[in-house]
């Protein structure tokens, strides 16, 4: 008994467990809290995680899968994670996969895997350790200049041709070549991958079947596509660039390619800015200095916001968060806008070529030249743009831009590093919603491997009314039936307003096993069947699983039991 209650007392001490919401010591004005927690366990997984109120029985927290799966992190390029960030510049590791010259890819971060493209140092494809930059698999590319995509279980590239291989082994699947590295990242959504190549006068799109490989449908465009596709609601939304030209910023129906509008405001159109898309608004920096936004279905520009009136001034996708986005030009300025009006919230020197990612309070890039060639990573202050801290590197310069997922910021050097920054990999476990009685509350948070708890923590709270927040099961009434279930379950909820809705399934370490839905769904009574299956329509094993409802900022878990 001594004994294990020791190992016990050393597992929970190597083993890290911090509850960051609700906050200890604090007082609240609703019965219905958010809950929050940071686990550090060796870069391993744990097995569960759960919690326990005022000596209740325990109940399973969900695991925030924060990967970032491709450019600027997702389809809409926010380049934003919900993940924790490193405070300061501890280098976690270096791996020597990069060269000395316009290292532009984005690291890409799925399933504790690092995918990273040198563009112009080693022509290959590696997938390295996220944990130890140690190497799984490499692959032959070529030269690669813009970041993967991994979904599904599968990774798609663009180098001479658009490649699609299994990403854990990196086993070739298939080619495409119709399209290759000039049409950028590949896109890929609902079972489609998106991409494109160049031709004399402008530039082709394809529709590929992201399975087989084969083309759908495939549209002509002038103008030349040199940044990335970004996909929202059935549409493709595709920047091109042109000199002397007025090129469009294209909106193409992504089911038949059809053109739904351009947007010709910005005279040359972007050079390496990508849409941002974000509550049916695209946020896009011009060739000539300027930032538009512009609505996402009439192609009509909101507002232009002239801040860097220089020719060839800003190539940065401007990174999206909480109203806000962040970019620098090539001249002399970081720029922080609010989304509203395009006014200038704070400024402070510096200069970019690739992009920003935020986490945790912070956005982060890598500055473009430095005279003493020795450029830095650095992290700002997201509210008030003050230096956090900044890590010289033995490169002059910066080209690409951040990936950011579980506690640690990769990025590529032009010195032969790609640099992981952080401690080690912190997994986030949340519930949007956990109910707390009025009066003083202990929450206690303790995460499990082989059945033994190796890490928790304690805080306590109070609460000093009801009714604050409304209980989610009666704005959504998320219910499956039957549960446990055989073969199929039904999924059901209601809406009171119609919004963007998207249903998933994940398994009990947090990772997406099912998306059932994700569309823009109408008001009333909805029902979703899930028949025991993953995305690629391989029957999933008996077990707990989760199902999760997000609508209009509105979320809901229920559990499910699968029977075998």
């Amino acid at each position: 008994m001594h004994f294990a209650v020791l190992l016990t007392s050393i597992l929970i001490f190597i083993t890290s467990l911090t509850i960051t919401e609700p906050v200890d010591g604090e007082t609240y004005d609703g019965d219905w809290l958010p809950l929050r927690a940071i686990v550090e366990n060796e870069n391993e997984l744990p097995d569960s995680v759960h919690y326990s109120l005022n000596g209740a029985a325990v109940v399973l927290v969900p695991r925030l899968n924060t990967d970032w799966y491709t450019y600027m992190a997702n389809d809409c390029h926010t380049g934003y994670s919900e993940s924790p960030a490193p405070m300061d510049n501890t280098v976690l590791w270096t791996a020597s996969v990069t060269g000395d010259m316009h290292e532009f890819p984005t690291p890409v971060v799925v399933d504790g895997i690092v995918y990273y493209s040198s563009n112009m140092g080693t022509d290959s494809l590696y997938a390295l350790d996220a944990a130890t930059g140690e190497l799984i698999w490499k692959y032959n590319t070529g030269c690669t200049d813009d970041a993967v995509t991994v979904k599904d279980g599968f990774l798609y590239t663009a180098s001479d041709s658009i490649w699609c291989l299994d990403a854990l082994t990196g086993e070739r699947m298939w080619a495409f070549g119709g399209a290759n590295g000039w049409g950028s990242t590949p896109v890929v959504a609902d079972g489609r991958v998106y991409c494109g190549t160049h031709h004399s006068n402008g530039s082709y799109i394809s529709c590929l079947d992201a399975y087989a490989g084969t083309e759908i449908w495939r549209d002509t465009l002038s103008g030349y596509i040199l940044s990335c596709m970004a996909v929202r609601d059935d549409m493709v939304f595709i920047p091109t660039n042109a000199t002397n030209q007025q090129t469009p910023l294209y909106a193409l129906d992504a089911l038949t390619g059809a053109i739904i509008w351009e947007n010709t405001d910005a005279f040359e159109g972007y050079w390496d800015s990508s849409p941002v898309v974000h509550d049916g608004i695209i946020y896009i920096n011009g060739v000539y200095g300027s930032t538009f936004a512009i609505d996402a279905m009439t192609g009509i520009t909101v507002w232009e916001s002239p801040v860097s009136p220089e020719f060839y001034s800003i190539t940065a996708t401007p990174a999206y968060h909480d109203s806000r986005l962040y970019f620098a030009d090539q001249l002399d300025t970081y720029y922080c806008l609010d989304t509203s009006d395009g006014g200038i919230v704070w400024s402070v020197p510096g200069m970019q070529h690739g992009s920003s990612g935020i986490a945790d309070g912070l956005v982060f890039y890598g500055e473009l030249f430095a005279p003493d060639d020795s450029a830095r990573v650095i992290a700002l202050d997201c509210d008030t743009g003050a230096e956090v801290w900044s890590y010289k590197t033995g490169g002059s310069w910066f080209a690409g831009s951040p990936g950011i997922t579980d506690g640690v910021v990769y990025i590529a050097g032009q010195d032969w590093k790609l640099y992981a920054f952080g401690t080690g990999l912190k997994y986030t476990y949340r519930e949007d919603y956990f109910y707390a009685d009025v009066g003083p509350n202990e929450l206690i948070v303790t995460s499990f491997d082989g059945g033994t708890a190796v890490a928790a923590d304690t805080i306590n709270f109070t609460v000093t009314q009801t009714g604050i927040n409304l209980e989610p099961s009666s704005r959504l009434a998320l219910c499956a039936s039957p549960n446990p279930f055989y073969s199929t379950a039904s999924i059901s909820f209601e809406l009171s307003d119609p919004g963007w809705t998207s249903v998933t399934v994940y398994d009990l370490s947090g990772r997406i096993v099912r998306t059932l839905e994700n569309s823009e769904l109408g008001t009333g009574q909805h029902t979703i069947v899930w028949d025991g299956r993953k995305e690629n329509s391989e029957l999933v094993s008996a077990g707990l699983y989760l199902c999760r409802i997000q609508s209009d900022g509105i979320s809901e878990t229920t559990g499910l039991c699968l029977l075998r």
